[in-house]
């Protein structure tokens, strides 16, 4: 009888340790995935100089094709500044016009955690920031 109880700790263990690495794994894929979205809208909103038209429908049809969530966003501001609302992805774009820099652009993507009778559990954000894009010595006053 002393075998059976010991086996049984052993199975509960390894199951145990096989769940959590499953959850690393998954989680891991999930957070690479994240930081992929991020560095393509950078990218986009960086080729097309800002977020306008033309970077809005290429980022869509990217995330379309990455297979990024459509839901009802809730962006928080970011250094005083609200987000630019224009897209039914769950991601959000801020224009900061900084005194000494210049004009950039803050992303802010999220990771999804979709867990069976839960729900949704909880969304990590990942925030990035564009290059330079406009130097505040080039930005001619009006």
């Amino acid at each position: 009888m002393k075998e059976a109880i010991g086996t049984s700790y052993v199975f509960t263990l390894i199951i145990t340790f096989v769940g959590i690495l499953i959850a690393m794994f998954v989680g891991s894929i999930a957070y690479t995935k994240g930081f992929k979205v991020r560095n393509k809208i950078i990218d986009l909103i960086d080729k097309h100089e800002g977020y306008t038209l033309e970077a809005q429908t290429e980022i869509d049809k990217n995330l379309a094709a990455i297979g990024y969530r459509i839901v009802d966003k809730d962006c928080p501001t970011k250094k005083g500044v609200s987000a630019i609302e224009a897209s039914d992805y769950h991601y959000c774009v801020y224009e900061f016009n900084d005194e000494q820099k210049g004009v950039y652009y803050g992303v802010t993507v999220f990771i999804h955690f979709d867990i069976p009778l839960i729900g949704d559990f909880f969304d990590i954000p990942i925030y990035g920031e564009t290059r330079l894009l406009f130097d505040k010595d080039l930005i001619i006053e009006k």
